[in-house]
């Protein structure tokens, strides 16, 4: 494979993916967070509202329960952290990008497509590795017993 295929198959591609993923996170990250914010100050006025009306104290319950829910959410399925993360790696790639095209250092060398790929495939390696420890965290949360042994175990 040669720098041109290489920058347009891998490089480009990588930044393309990334940079979408990283849109669509923030995109849901602000929506949900903008619902949460006006349902906390929508519960904040219903309150002042519940002794003279039945159902300002049922409005607020509910939107109570919507803002915890959007809470948990945003800290399921990290919005905010992805959005950051794919951006950062994309903006790691773009730089290398423009650094081998413009033959700046690190890229002088006469091996500097090799040291391109070498550093790009860091970038991914460090991206694809942040995401197998979230996974295996995962994994070892489930398997951890939720509570104290019963009677007999250890």
């Amino acid at each position: 494979m040669n720098a041109a295929d290489y920058l347009k198959e891998r490089v480009e591609d990588q930044i393309q993916w990334l940079s979408r993923k990283s849109g669509w996170n923030q995109r849901w990250f602000k929506r949900l967070r903008a619902v949460e914010i006006v349902m906390g100050c929508a519960i904040a006025l219903l309150v002042g509202y519940a002794d003279a009306h039945a159902w300002a104290k049922v409005a607020a319950g509910v939107l109570g329960v919507a803002v915890a829910a959007i809470g948990g959410l945003l800290a399921l399925y990290r919005f905010q952290e992805n959005w950051v993360e794919y951006r950062v790696t994309a903006e790691s790639l773009k730089r290398e990008k423009f650094l081998f095209l413009t033959q700046a250092p690190p890229y002088e060398a006469e091996a500097r497509f090799q040291s391109l790929v070498a550093r790009v495939e860091a970038i991914l390696g460090a991206e694809n590795a942040h995401w197998g420890e979230a996974a295996a965290l995962k994994r070892s949360e489930r398997a951890e017993p939720s509570g104290p042994p019963a009677h007999g175990e250890t």
